[in-house]
């Protein structure tokens, strides 16, 4: 490990992800965001990837007590999924940590509150949500259009059928790691920390261009109907 995580990035929400329902804007918001703290950097990158304490999405929630909180979030493949993602994107993913996100943050510069929560996020848009709000769900579904028989219907939306089957393998393959953070204001850019010490190879927003995330937007446009 370094020292230091590196500068702070102004945030602009969960990377890729639609954006909180029901934000509420402030009296006065401030001109720029918050920095966060060093110390909640590091005290992420341990719950999320060095000392995770996973949840197999087929057990979630799992009693976990935190999921009215904001915070961070991160998904993990196991070895069959990850090979299913390999197979559909033509490119190797490796089993572990291929995803990461926030739940909650402010918005900057507009300074509006966000009022999301991790169960809100995870369970609800990402587990139990449609491809139209999870940029998460989307990518999956891209990638295992041929292996789940997604049908799409129109842009960005796929059967029922097909959401269903994509729920159920996420629940048999994949698990989850949270960690709250109860600033709002400081969350968005602590996310873009996270994310970029972690690369998780599935996030597309603000991250750089390699190989898989250049399959992946192409792939996605099989959904989204762009030409």
């Amino acid at each position: 490990m370094t020292d230091s995580i590196g500068e702070p990035i102004p945030p602009e929400g969960d990377a890729g992800d639609a954006g909180d329902a029901g934000d509420v804007a402030p009296s006065v918001a401030p001109a720029v965001a918050p920095q966060w703290l060093e110390r909640d950097a590091w005290s992420a990158l341990a719950e999320l990837d060095e000392s995770p304490t996973l949840v197999p999405a087929c057990d979630w929630p799992a009693g976990l007590t935190c999921l009215d909180r904001p915070g961070l979030y991160a998904w993990w493949v196991d070895e069959a999924g990850a090979a299913d993602l390999s197979r559909g994107l033509d490119l190797t993913v490796a089993p572990g940590r291929i995803y990461a996100g926030q739940a909650g943050a402010t918005k900057w510069p507009s300074g509006k509150a966000g009022d999301n929560t991790l169960g809100k996020r995870i369970g609800q848009m990402h587990l139990g949500g449609k491809v139209r709000m999870s940029s998460f769900r989307w990518t999956l579904a891209s990638l295992l259009l041929k292996q789940l028989d997604v049908e799409v219907q129109a842009a960005m939306v796929i059967t029922p059928s097909s959401e269903q089957a994509l729920t159920e393998w996420m629940r048999e393959h994949l698990s989850i790691a949270v960690h709250p953070h109860d600033d709002r204001d400081t969350l968005g850019g602590l996310e873009h920390a996270v994310l970029e010490r972690l690369d998780p190879p599935l996030n597309l927003g603000h991250m750089p261009l390699t190989p898989v995330r250049e399959q992946i937007t192409k792939l996605r446009r099989r959904i989204s109907r762009e030409d």
